[in-house]
């Protein structure tokens, strides 16, 4: 048998998977220093709202480094550090930095 603390992080990982939430939510959460790639020309926003006003564009494929989150929607919106400043994103155009050897 699996001893306690492994048990809950299985339960905490299976829910968040069959959640659909398990990749964005776990890469913030236990990786937080992981950096991500933009999947498409995106906004960075000074808040999380859709009406906030947009900081700087950022193009696709830029390197962006999460340092912070919030949302209803599986974390939906990250507070990201980018090369064009410092903003909101949503997670829906963000992609794990792939491994160099890949």
């Amino acid at each position: 048998m699996l001893p306690s603390r492994f048990r809950v992080a299985f339960a905490l990982a299976a829910g968040l998977l069959l959640a659909g939430c398990f990749d964005r939510f776990t890469q913030l959460t236990l990786f937080p220093h992981s950096q991500f790639v933009t999947t498409d020309d995106i906004n960075l926003r000074s808040g999380q709202d859709v009406d906030s006003s947009v900081v700087a564009r950022v193009p696709k494929g830029t390197v962006v480094t999460p340092i912070g989150q919030t949302g209803s929607e599986c974390h939906a919106c990250w507070r990201v550090e980018t090369p064009n400043g410092v903003g909101w994103v949503s997670t829906a155009f963000l992609a794990p930095l792939p491994h160099p050897d890949e």
